[in-house]
């Protein structure tokens, strides 16, 4: 019988002490994961980036986020911090935005520098053999041209708004010496077409030489593209006609 109680105090014994552990006897310290928060805002503007392919001003967005991305890959040490993923997809989209937004523009200033170089010459060809009607309305907006139809000289003869336009055209500086040259200039491209956004405008410098000395001057046209929905086709528009100095030449 004393046997049975001592074996039952030593089941309540056994039952009634707490084990010791190390959770037990101690709080266990747990080290809280590292949160980035310059991970996630670089992620944020790295979604944001496709906006560079409107504009290259617009370029400082991805380039922000690369930055900030990059603070936030800096070497950790235990469990990988919060925001580390999203630094990682944040230099991606900001790799792929720029790269688009780069590569978009390049091949529409090489796509436009094409067709200004051709239209430019042309219109530099229309001065020389005399067509100054059709000069003119190249210089005008392409929503206020005359139709094709329409036969031009009688209209710049009948038409007093036409001849004001004519009397313009004749005023402006460089072109009495393009129109009494004529036919002689043989014009060959001087330098590689520049596209630029101006306000919103797109343009298109093109400069020529005459390769046969008659005009001495480097010749700028510079055009306007079209490409809006209010005009029917994507047109030019003859914005502006000089001699060209070259910034090289006056050093």
């Amino acid at each position: 019988m004393p046997e049975a109680v001592e074996e039952v105090n030593q089941g309540r014994s056994f039952l009634s002490t707490p084990m010791m552990s190390a959770e037990g006897s101690h709080e266990v310290e747990v080290e809280a994961t590292p949160v980035r928060v310059t991970g996630f805002v670089a992620l944020l503007l790295g979604l944001i980036s496709f906006s560079a392919v409107l504009g290259a001003s617009l370029l400082v967005i991805p380039v922000g986020a690369i930055v900030l991305a990059t603070i936030a890959l800096r070497p950790y040490r235990g469990e990988r911090p919060i925001g580390y993923l999203a630094a990682q997809i944040a230099i991606f989209c900001a790799v792929l935005f720029a790269v688009w937004g780069i590569s978009e523009r390049h091949f529409k200033a090489r796509d436009l520098g094409g067709q200004a170089e051709r239209f430019a010459g042309e219109w530099l060809r229309l001065v020389g053999q005399g067509e100054l009607e059709l000069a003119v309305e190249l210089q005008v907006h392409p929503t206020r041209r005359q139709p094709a139809s329409m036969p031009l000289k009688d209209y710049y003869q009948r038409s007093e708004t036409a001849r004001g336009l004519m009397d313009q055209f004749r005023e402006q500086e460089f072109i009495p010496e393009l129109i009494a040259a004529g036919s002689q200039p043989q014009w060959v491209l001087d330098r590689e077409p520049h596209s630029y956004t101006l306000y919103g405008r797109e343009l298109t410098r093109t400069v020529w030489r005459d390769v046969t000395g008659r005009i001495s001057a480097l010749v700028k046209v510079e055009m306007e593209y079209f490409g809006s929905p209010r005009v029917d086709s994507p047109a030019w528009k003859v914005e502006l006609v000089s001699t060209f100095i070259d910034d090289s030449d006056r050093v």
